[in-house]
């Protein structure tokens, strides 16, 4: 994401809907998987949706939490 949009930042700082938005869409997911499960469907598509939805939250703490990932660092000396 090139352009940090200001909602989404303002979103973000709000801690406790944060947090919330993201319980409601993992509890969503977590009912879906359990309906599927009973239609004895794939619910395949419902763990790749949670893992969607959680990297889409870590990309946030990455671009408006300054969080920077730390590289190991190697001594090109040795």
């Amino acid at each position: 994401m090139k352009n940090k949009p200001q909602p989404l930042s303002e979103f973000y700082r709000d801690a406790a809907t944060k947090d919330n938005v993201h319980a409601y869409l993992v509890e969503f997911l977590q009912q879906e998987a359990v309906k599927k499960v009973f239609n004895r469907e794939d619910t395949s598509a419902v763990a790749e949706a949670k893992e969607m939805i959680d990297a889409a939250f870590n990309e946030m703490d990455y671009l408006f939490g300054g969080k920077v990932e730390k590289k190991e660092q190697v001594n090109e000396a040795r």
